[in-house]
């Protein structure tokens, strides 16, 4: 029996560590992981990863705002869980309870989890996030490349965190050859929010592949405000993706300095540009409440 209140004022790190490792009360385990992330140091970063594999969703959540407290001393051995898929087999595997534990990522969406190994990567993406440490960005890019679906998305949510920082080795990911590595990373550029990203995405939307063009698109629409000019300056390049994707964008941002441009594409472009346009247009003025203004393009 672990008295954690007890350990927690005698600041018994080693107590606490017996207590996260050892009890079988979840509560019991959770207590010790967050009083770890109060107290503890570089000691605590072994246990608390070892947690991360715990089959208990509260104790695997307490175990990772603790390693984000701590930090630095957590990055290095986060890092080598993203690098390499077998550093988990490092630490002593939980019971599991029989039923594959549930994971809570960005936008409270939640999915399964096979093994203790898949957490503890999948939480070191998110903790790497938390921590906002530049040595963990190439790792995280890195692990956008890697087979777990969900390792993938929850280090696409961390390296957004870093802004600017990650822009370079996402803009280098967009020259990937496999077009799912470049959809990932054109979604990452837009998570980011920053404007040095708005560059790479309108190049994007010269991909050779659907999927990237849309990727990139729908990034260029997140990234609001920032890529309005940029926008309205590639309904005027030669490429027709780009006129149809920047118009499109354009549309879904609402920024009324866009009519102008839109109005020239609806003008000087083919039947398709010219309904995109349109439709852009009459969207933006729905938004100003000025549709009522527009004059009726047919009788």
């Amino acid at each position: 029996m672990f008295n954690i209140d007890l350990l927690r004022a005698e600041k018994n790190i080693d107590g606490l560590i017996e207590a996260l490792r050892s009890s079988g009360d979840g509560l019991t385990r959770q207590r010790a992981a967050l009083a770890l992330g109060d107290l503890g140091g570089p000691e605590a970063v072994r246990p608390l990863i070892r947690a991360l594999g715990d089959p208990l969703t509260a104790v695997r959540e307490a175990a990772a705002d603790s390693l984000a407290l701590l930090g630095s001393p957590a990055v290095e051995p986060l890092v080598e869980l993203l690098d390499n898929p077998e550093a988990s087999g490092k630490y002593d595997e939980t019971a599991t309870t029989g039923e594959a534990p549930t994971v809570t990522g960005p936008g409270g969406q939640t999915w399964e989890i096979e093994t203790a190994r898949d957490l503890r990567r999948v939480y070191a993406a998110a903790i790497l996030g938390e921590i906002n440490d530049p040595a963990a960005v190439e790792p995280l890019v890195r692990a956008l490349r890697d087979r777990n679906d969900d390792l993938r998305y929850q280090a696409s949510g961390a390296i957004a965190k870093f802004g600017r920082g990650a822009v370079e080795p996402l803009r280098r990911m967009l020259a990937d050859q496999d077009p799912e590595i470049r959809i990932v990373a054109a979604g990452a550029l837009g998570e980011s929010g920053d404007p040095s990203a708005v560059e790479p995405l309108i190049e994007a939307l010269r991909d050779s592949d659907d999927g990237v063009r849309g990727a990139a698109a729908g990034a260029l629409m997140r990234m609001g405000d920032a890529a309005v000019e940029p926008l309205i300056t590639a309904t005027k390049d030669a490429d027709r993706n780009v006129r149809l994707y920047a118009a499109g964008a354009l549309k879904y941002i609402g920024d009324p300095r866009a009519i102008d441009a839109l109005e020239d594409l609806a003008r000087s472009g083919d039947e398709t540009e010219r309904s995109v346009a349109e439709d852009a247009i009459e969207a933006i003025r729905m938004v100003r409440g000025e549709a009522a203004l527009s004059p009726p393009t047919s009788r």
